[in-house]
Formats: C-alpha cells, sequence, structure tokens
C-alpha cells in the first residue's frame, strides 16, 4: 500500500514534525491569504494525501492559532476520507478577532 502526501501545488510544503515528540505534523498552506474579522474562508494546503483503506486524516487547529493569530478552524477537525485523494485537502478558518 502506498502512503504519503503529493503536491499539487508548487507553493505546497510536505507535513513534518517540528521536533521528534510533536504530536502531529505541521500543515501550512500553500498560498497568502488574508482574513477579516469574523470571516470565513478555505485556505489551500496545495496537497493531496493518499491512504490506506481503513485510514482517515485529521486535522486539528494548533493551540496557539487562536492566540497568536486570531484565527481557528472552524469545524474543529477536519476530516479527509481515504476516498478523496487525489483530490486537494483544505482548511476552513474563520478569524476570530
Amino acid at each position: 500500500m502506498t502512503r504519503g502526501f503529493k503536491k499539487l501545488d508548487g507553493n505546497a510544503t510536505i507535513p513534518e514534525r517540528a521536533t521528534k515528540h510533536s504530536a502531529g505534523y505541521d500543515i501550512s498552506a500553500s498560498e497568502t491569504v488574508t482574513i477579516q474579522p469574523d470571516e470565513i474562508k478555505v485556505v489551500s494546503t496545495g496537497l493531496a494525501v493518499q491512504l490506506g483503506d481503513d485510514e482517515v486524516l485529521k486535522l486539528y487547529d494548533r493551540s496557539s492559532n487562536p492566540v497568536k493569530r486570531a484565527i481557528a478552524l472552524i469545524n474543529s477537525v477536519g476530516i479527509i476520507d481515504s476516498d478523496y485523494y487525489p483530490q486537494e485537502f483544505k482548511g476552513l478558518f474563520m478569524n476570530i478577532s
């Protein structure tokens, strides 16, 4: 079984752990986005993910995003199903300032 991330955009970054004890992988936006207060925007990752049939990718917000950047992953947890490949997965963020 093949598992991994595929770059769909030249600006995409393959996710990595910040430290060896990080709970998850950091995923970056593949574009510069400005989100106005109380606005919700879809943010591109420029990535597709290939998973096993019984696997799922979960997107969780960083705990520092609301405090440092005044943004939050609006649906709390993003669920990427294994059959979503080869489409790009994105995040839905809101400016909470």
